[in-house]
């Protein structure tokens, strides 16, 4: 009599172990094929363009707040701009890199000063502190948590803004500094964007 054959369930982990090499040496043929897998990513990649003026002119046109385009100083490029939902109100956000390899965020919105902390993201910021910059009273949030970026908040009298970001308290002073000296830009009646700069 012939001996049964076993289900495949049965058989021993020999044959698995074939199985899941053969699977392995495929799978690994076909992402090196495709070039999706990089042993040795390039440590820095180019700095993305943003046209931040372009994006801060569509938002004074879209949105009708006001919305300032700083002059920052030579070597700050803008590398993002979006906009954002803050609270009730839309923000404006763009970001750039600093000559001093910092990153700094901008947030520009119609929402009360108050409610700007809460809005702007969900961490917890338990110090405070206050400092005058450019004529303008700027609330200083952080937090002991390293993950939490602190948040540079002022009133600007027509909109508040927001700053944030890994950088030195020189390059948020900067930006804050260019932004306060910026007047809104304006819309013309034909569309077109009238800089108060």
């Amino acid at each position: 009599m012939a001996a049964e054959e076993k289900p495949k369930i049965f058989e021993g982990a020999r044959d698995i172990t074939l199985s899941v090499g053969v699977i392995l040496i495929m799978m690994f043929a076909a992402v090196g094929a495709t070039g999706l897998c990089s042993i040795n990513p390039e440590k820095s990649a180019p700095v993305q363009d943003v046209d931040a003026a372009t994006f801060l002119e569509m938002e004074a046109r879209g949105s009708g707040a006001a919305i300032r385009e700083p002059a920052l100083p030579e070597g700050w490029q803008p590398n993002a701009a979006r906009r954002t939902q803050m609270g009730a109100e839309t923000g404006s956000v763009v970001s750039w890199l600093t000559p001093s390899e910092g990153y700094v965020e901008s947030a520009q919105t119609q929402l009360e000063l108050g409610d700007v902390p809460s809005a702007y993201d969900s961490h917890y910021r338990a110090h405070s502190e206050h400092r005058e910059v450019a004529g303008h009273d700027v609330e200083i949030l952080s937090s002991d948590d390293k993950d939490v970026r602190p948040l540079w908040i002022t009133d600007l009298g027509d909109a508040r803004l927001v700053l944030t970001g890994s950088a030195s308290d020189a390059d948020y002073e900067t930006a804050l500094t260019a932004f306060a000296e910026a007047e809104p830009l304006k819309i013309a009646e034909d569309g077109s964007v009238i800089s108060g700069n």
